[in-house]
C-alpha cells in the first residue's frame, strides 16, 4: 500500500536557507540532492523568490525608469555601466541553485515507487518562470543541455530564444496535465511545504495558464494570430486577487525590496517621471508604492541631471520587508486581456479599468478607491501599457520586458553628457564573465542589440 503523505511542515526559512548574507538568500545547491520532494519544493520556491525579487528586479527598475540609481553599483547601472561581473552570482542563483534542483525534482517525481505528478507539475511551472528570466534578459541561453553536469557536459549549447519559448510553453502545458490527475495518483501531496499555494493544485493550474498567456503575448509580434489563444488561456487562469501567485514574506523571510532598502539606504530612489505621473492624477497608490522624503514630499530623481539629488522618495509600505511580493496576478492578466482586445480592434476600456481597480485594491489592501484612475471611456495601446507600467511598479522584470517589446513608455535614455556610456537604454544584459570564460558557446552580445522578441 502506498504511503500517502500530506506533509504539514512548520518550516523555518533559516533552516532551509542555511545562511543569509545581506539581502542575498543563499541555498547550497548540494542540499536538495538527497532530499525528499517536500524539502526540495520549499528550497526551490525560496530560491525562485530571490531570483524574481532580487538584483535583476532592481536593475530592471532603473532601466525602465521606475527607479534611479544613487550610489555604488546602482549609479553604474544608472549610467548603463553594466558589466559581465555584475551577473556571476545571479547566474548561479538561476542555473545552479534553482533550475538544476528543479530538474532533479522533476526527475525524482517521476520515479515509479514515489511518483508524484503534483510535485512534477509545480516544478515545471517554476522551471518555466526561471528560464524565462534568463532568456528574457540574455536572449539565447543554455537550456536543453544546461543540466548535464553529472554526465560531463560543462559547456552546454545555447538554445535560440525562440526554441526556449517553445520549451517554456511545453513545460506549462505538461504542468497542467500533471496537476490535473486525481489526488490518489500521487505518492506525496504538497501542503505547507508549498509556500506559494499550500498545495492548492487548482491555483497552480490557473497560474500556469496565466503564465502561458503572459509568454504568448510577449512573443505576439513574432507569431501571427495569437490573440484567441491568449484569451483562452486567460479564461482558464487567475480570476481574482485571491488567486494571485505571490512570494509570501514576514519578519523572518523578508521581501527583498524592503530588506535591501533597510540595509542600503541611499542606493535607490524613485524616478521623477513615475512620481510626477502619480501625483498629477492624485493616484491613491502613491503613498503605498513610495515613502516621502525627509521634507514629507513625494519627489523623484531626474536622470537628466549629472548628480541626482539623494533626498528623494524611496519604496513605500507595499514593499515593506514583511509584505508579500507579487509574481503573477489577476491585475496583470487583465492588462494582458486589455492589450489583446485592443490589438483586435475593440474598445478595451472595461478591461483596462478592471485591471486598474484590481491593482489599486491589491496595493492598498482595499483601503482606497480607484475612481481617480480607473475612468477610461476608450483605451489606446499607450493607455494600457502606461497604466500597466504604473501598476507593476518594481514588480520583477515585467515592466522592462514590456518596454523592450513595445517602446512604451516613451522613455528618454540618460544623456551621455551627464555620464551614460550608451546612447540608448540597454536592451539586454551581458553574459556573466564566468559563463563566457568557461563556455565557448556563450558569446557576448552588445547591450544595444534587442532580444528575439524585442524591438
Amino acid at each position: 500500500m502506498k504511503n500517502k503523505v500530506k506533509l504539514l511542515y512548520a518550516l523555518c526559512f533559516t533552516a532551509i536557507v542555511g545562511c543569509k548574507t545581506g539581502d542575498d538568500l543563499y541555498i547550497s545547491p548540494n542540499n536538495p540532492l538527497d532530499g525528499n520532494l517536500p524539502s526540495m519544493l520549499t528550497a526551490a520556491e525560496v530560491n525562485t523568490f530571490q531570483n524574481v525579487e532580487g538584483d535583476l528586479s532592481r536593475m530592471s527598475s532603473i532601466l525602465v525608469q521606475h527607479s534611479v540609481g544613487l550610489n555604488a553599483q546602482y549609479s553604474d547601472v544608472q549610467n548603463y555601466r553594466i558589466t559581465q561581473g555584475d551577473f556571476d552570482n545571479v547566474w548561479i542563483g538561476l542555473y545552479t541553485n534553482t533550475m538544476y534542483n528543479l530538474k532533479l525534482m522533476i526527475d525524482k517525481a517521476k520515479i515509479t515507487e514515489t511518483k508524484s505528478p503534483y510535485y512534477e507539475g509545480i516544478a515545471k511551472v517554476m522551471m518555466a518562470l526561471n528560464i524565462s528570466l534568463a532568456t528574457d534578459l540574455w536572449g539565447d541561453v543554455p537550456y536543453s543541455e544546461a543540466f548535464q553536469w553529472t554526465t560531463g557536459n560543462k559547456t552546454p549549447k545555447l538554445d535560440s530564444q525562440q526554441d526556449v519559448y517553445t520549451s517554456i510553453d511545453k513545460l506549462l502545458a505538461d504542468a497542467i496535465t500533471d496537476l490535473s490527475v486525481a489526488e490518489d495518483e500521487n505518492y506525496y501531496l504538497p501542503a505547507e511545504d508549498d509556500l506559494i499555494f499550500k498545495g492548492d493544485v487548482e491555483k497552480w493550474m490557473k497560474a500556469a495558464y496565466t503564465l502561458r498567456a503572459r509568454f504568448l503575448n510577449r512573443t505576439s509580434s513574432k507569431q501571427a494570430g495569437t490573440e484567441a489563444k491568449v484569451l483562452d488561456y486567460l479564461k482558464k487562469g487567475i480570476s481574482s486577487n485571491d488567486e494571485n501567485m505571490i512570494a509570501p514574506h514576514d519578519e523572518n523571510s523578508q521581501n527583498q525590496w524592503g530588506a535591501f532598502q533597510a540595509a542600503r539606504r541611499g542606493y535607490l530612489g524613485a524616478s521623477n517621471i513615475f512620481v510626477d505621473r502619480l501625483s498629477a492624477k492624485n493616484d491613491p497608490r502613491l503613498a503605498y508604492f513610495l515613502r516621502p522624503n525627509s521634507k514629507k514630499q513625494f519627489i523623484g530623481g531626474d536622470i537628466t541631471k549629472e548628480s541626482i539629488v539623494p533626498d528623494i522618495s524611496v519604496v513605500g509600505p507595499f514593499f515593506a520587508a514583511d509584505q508579500n511580493f507579487p509574481i503573477i496576478t489577476y491585475y496583470e492578466a487583465k492588462f494582458i486581456e486589455a492589450e489583446v482586445k485592443q490589438r483586435q480592434g475593440g474598445n478595451a476600456a472595461a478591461e483596462l479599468n478592471e485591471a486598474i481597480k484590481a491593482n489599486v485594491a491589491y496595493v492598498t489592501n482595499g483601503k482606497e478607491s480607484a475612481s481617480n484612475v480607473a475612468n477610461y471611456a476608450t483605451a489606446t495601446k499607450t493607455d494600457i501599457l502606461m497604466e500597466k507600467w504604473v501598476a507593476l511598479y518594481n514588480q520583477g522584470i515585467e515592466p522592462y520586458n514590456d518596454y523592450r517589446r513595445t517602446g512604451i513608455p516613451a522613455l528618454k535614455p540618460r544623456p551621455q553628457s551627464v555620464g551614460a556610456t550608451l546612447p540608448v537604454i540597454p536592451k539586454r544584459y551581458p553574459f556573466p564573465q564566468t559563463t563566457t570564460l568557461y563556455n565557448p558557446n556563450a558569446k557576448n552580445i552588445p547591450m544595444d542589440v534587442a532580444v528575439w522578441w524585442g524591438m
